[in-house]
């Protein structure tokens, strides 16, 4: 199974300024996620898509493909992620003479993937011989605790939805999950035909709360640091023991 990682960082980032080559314990983050793909059992071909020089030059630094440039009309803040992956992919086929079975996106900003989390993430996709897996984490707050407030601090919506349930222990609601935006893989020819990751045969690879750190803003980059600092995240997954990424 031919598998063609990819790792989208475009230059503007609102949150995190210079997001996707911002260091943790002095490696930029897009280089967490490429060595995870390169450390795997599973990586045929890794690219990173940018429309950012310098972004392009700390990824060839440490010797991570960018064939192409994005286009700037690709690397606005309307512009559809799955229009970039079309791309990447578009590009790929003209100029690849491989054949892709999979495309797994990586996004930087969710760094802590290790290599094991992609060797089971490709065994699972294999295993349920799925159209896509998707990392997930549980998320912390039921459905039922969630609602829109109204404009006048009103909390109807929040009465509406719990309306019945006020005596239901917590430990009764079933674990509910979201999309962590650490892993997506999807049939090749699946993403080109539906533009997106989702279908019946999708399924989720569980991750835990520490490996599933979002960094959207500097209170996330400084958590996911700490981590790393105190060592509840191990710096050591992502060393270069081989003399490559």
């Amino acid at each position: 199974m031919n598998i063609l990682f990819l790792i989208t960082a475009r230059g503007g980032s609102r949150g995190v300024p210079r997001k996707n080559i911002r260091e943790i314990a002095g490696l930029p983050l897009l280089v967490f996620k490429a060595r995870a793909a390169v450390k795997s059992d599973y990586c045929t071909r890794l690219i990173v898509s940018t429309d950012d020089d310098e972004i392009a030059r700390v990824a060839r630094k440490y010797d991570i493909e960018v064939p192409f440039m994005r286009p700037v009309q690709l690397a606005t803040d309307e512009v559809s992620s799955i229009d970039v992956i079309l791309h990447a992919m578009q590009w790929v086929e003209q100029n690849d003479p491989r054949k892709y079975d999979v495309l797994c996106l990586l996004e930087p900003s969710t760094p802590f993937l290790t290599h094991e989390d992609v060797n089971r993430a490709v065994e699972l996709y294999q295993a349920k011989d799925a159209l896509g897996v998707l990392g997930v984490r549980e998320v912390r707050d039921n459905y039922l605790f969630v609602a829109e407030i109204g404009e006048d601090l009103n909390m109807a919506a929040h009465f509406e939805k719990m309306c019945g349930n006020y005596h239901t222990p917590r430990q009764m609601l079933k674990a509910e999950y979201t999309m962590n935006g650490a892993i997506y893989m999807v049939d090749w020819e699946y993403m080109k035909q539906s533009r997106t990751f989702h279908s019946p045969r999708t399924y989720a690879y569980l991750m835990p709360e520490t490996r599933s750190i979002e960094i959207d803003n500097m209170d996330n980059f400084h958590y996911a640091s700490f981590l790393v600092e105190k060592g509840i995240v191990d710096i050591h997954l992502w060393d270069d023991k081989e003399n490559k990424l």
